[in-house]
């Protein structure tokens, strides 16, 4: 009887010794977080809201863009705008009319790291922006270099057709998801004029897609908000 007590307690024993063995191997194994984010792939096309609202406010003023992005990868998006602008302006100095369409194309980069069940948009990109237009010169006042005789002013009715002008773009913006698959958008523009068709005698003093030009400088800047549509085509 002995013997087989002492067998017994001899088999426990091993028992024990061996779960103990095997119990810091099997500490080490920890369950993997299943949690992970699914992306969506898609293109998102939408309006610039600043356009319309500023026609509604500025008689001066018309245009119209939309936007659109594709997603490449995690954190790259193919981006571009098209649109059309006129403005018809009356200063002291010089009357104008411009009219033309635009396009930008260029790159996003999503500098912000979503969590989980998260697609927002904090992003730096670049644009190369090119446009059509036509210049009308309606009227200009000659500068003189004393104020002893009046001003003289020119109706000058003369209209160049066939402009064209070329820039590159940086934008800093968001991009924030409100509703499944809708966003909220808006960013702010630094461009510098790389190139433009200049009239006989007279310079571009607005460029569509690019805006107000100046003499002094090639630099012009801009803004968009608006809201975009995601038409999602598959997810990984």
């Amino acid at each position: 009887m002995l013997r087989y007590a002492i067998s017994l307690l001899f088999m426990i024993l091993c028992s024990f010794s061996h779960a103990q063995q095997q119990q810091p191997q099997e500490a080490l194994e920890v369950p993997q977080d299943s949690t992970y984010n699914i992306v969506t792939y898609g293109l998102r096309i939408g309006l610039d809201i600043a356009s319309p609202l500023r026609t509604a406010l500025d008689d001066d003023y018309t245009g119209f863009q939309l936007l659109a992005d594709y997603r490449l990868t995690d954190r790259w998006y193919v981006a571009g705008e098209i649109g059309t602008e006129s403005i018809d302006r009356t200063s002291a100095a010089v009357d104008f009319e411009t009219d033309g369409s635009f396009i930008k194309a260029g790159a996003d980069f999503n500098l912000y790291r979503n969590w989980v069940n998260m697609d927002n948009m904090i992003y730096a990109g670049f644009r190369t922006g090119f446009s059509t237009f036509s210049q009308q010169l309606d009227r200009f006042d000659i500068n003189q270099d004393n104020n002893y005789f009046p001003i003289d002013s020119i109706e000058a009715q003369q209209e160049f057709n066939n402009l064209t002008a070329f820039w590159i773009e940086l934008q800093v913006g968001v991009k924030v998801e409100l509703i499944d698959n809708l966003y909220m958008v808006a960013n702010v523009q630094l461009k510098r004029l790389v190139n433009e068709d200049q009239p006989d005698g007279f310079d571009n003093l607005f460029v569509p897609g690019f805006g107000r030009t100046f003499d002094t400088n090639e630099i012009g800047v801009g803004y968009t908000y608006g809201i975009q549509y995601r038409i999602p085509f598959f997810k990984k």
